[in-house]
């Protein structure tokens, strides 16, 4: 079966999640946006030459299987908790891409004895513009509408790369649409915004040049330090569009931050 050759995984409950893992050092976790799963962070493999780099598909998402049920953020978090306890990974880097930052934040409030540092990619502690508001409420409108359309629109706006672009939109098809659905909600309604200040160790904010989300950077300034990238000439998508420059960020925080 395509699902199971050469991919780890582990129980979790009744849930079998299933992950990528490659190199040695530092241990950096990957946390995917809604229905995209591990494949969006195809370039960041790259990064296995420096870290040790683990990417899960979060229930409901890619090969992880089992019953469908009720998406929750800290649900979620619990799934990188329970990732770690399974590779015996007492702390690690989490790093988030676009509402997978929400996850990535709610497990390092959660359990912040666990994480070694916090990186967000166009990340957010909640939806505070109206654009951003709107772009959540249209996916969900999508996701139960037209979700083969709204596969193909987020595969190809991640890269021109025919190869990638086909990898990411056939993991996307494999994503449970109840469940994704509920990732954009649980998303468009969560709030981090008022803990902020229990952030206290290293955080990375990168975001693209041309990214209204990159507003959001004025929350996290109010509450808590953190370094920040503003790549330019792209919008969101700087982990597959601008790959090369944030791995060079991401390197150069972690071995600053963890040596």
């Amino acid at each position: 079966m395509e699902r199971t050759i050469d991919v780890p995984a582990f129980l979790h409950g009744d849930t079998k999640i299933f992950y990528d893992i490659k190199g040695d050092g530092v241990p950096i976790i990957f946390i995917h946006p809604p229905a995209m799963g591990r494949k969006v962070f195809y370039y960041q493999k790259e990064l296995s030459k420096h870290f040790h780099v683990i990417f899960p598909d979060l229930s409901g998402n890619g090969d992880t299987s089992g019953p469908e049920k009720e998406v929750s953020i800290r649900g979620y978090a619990n799934e990188i908790k329970a990732l770690m306890d399974h590779l015996q990974i007492e702390k690690a880097v989490v790093l988030g891409y676009s509402s997978g930052g929400i996850v990535a934040q709610e497990f390092a409030l959660s359990y912040p004895e666990r994480t070694l540092s916090v990186i967000l990619s166009g990340g957010f502690p909640e939806v505070l513009s109206e654009t951003f508001r709107y772009e959540h409420i249209l996916g969900m409108y999508f996701v139960k509408h037209f979700p083969g359309f709204l596969r193909y629109v987020i595969a190809t706006s991640h890269t021109n790369d025919k190869q990638v672009r086909n990898l990411i939109l056939s993991h996307m098809k494999k994503a449970n649409h109840t469940m994704w659905f509920q990732f954009y909600e649980r998303s468009l309604h969560y709030s981090c915004t008022d803990r902020l200040g229990g952030l206290d160790m290293p955080l990375l904010l990168i975001y693209g040049s041309r990214d209204f989300v990159n507003q959001h950077i004025r929350s996290y300034s109010r509450y808590v330090n953190f370094q920040s990238a503003i790549i330019k000439g792209v919008s969101h998508q700087v982990p597959t569009k601008k790959w090369q420059l944030f791995n060079q960020v991401i390197t150069g925080f972690v071995q600053q931050q963890c040596n």
